[in-house]
């Protein structure tokens, strides 16, 4: 075997092996977006039952189902994003990268909406 067809046989057994790593990589990868499709799918149908079951709640205490307050606007403006997520997840042409967008930018004002809360209650 000459240094040519060395070279030829090292190159067919890393390409081999590094398909298969990207394979599994990509089934891992998949795998977890839908895992974060069905958790954030989850969250989205509490929050949703949250904010409405505390427009109930408001209505029967202070006489009006919403009043802009910033805990109020910040759940708003999650379940804003988090619907955008899942309407962009059921659309073929908005899947993959755009709905991956979107989901961190959720998970990023859910973050900020934390934030202000704890800093503005304490």
């Amino acid at each position: 075997m000459n240094r040519n067809e060395r070279n030829n046989v090292l190159r067919r057994i890393s390409f081999s092996s590094s398909s298969s790593r990207n394979y599994y990589r990509c089934q891992f990868i998949q795998q977890l977006d839908r895992w974060g499709y069905r958790i954030i799918s989850l969250g989205f149908l509490f929050l949703t039952v949250g904010i409405l079951s505390g427009a109930i709640w408001a209505n029967e205490a202070w006489g009006s189902y919403w009043n802009w307050d910033p805990k109020e606007t910040w759940a708003f403006i999650t379940w804003t994003i988090f619907a955008i997520y899942l309407h962009t997840r059921k659309k073929k042409k908005l899947e993959g990268i755009n709905s991956s967008i979107v989901a961190s930018i959720g998970f990023l004002i859910i973050w900020i909406c934390y934030q202000s809360i704890r800093n503005r209650t304490t």
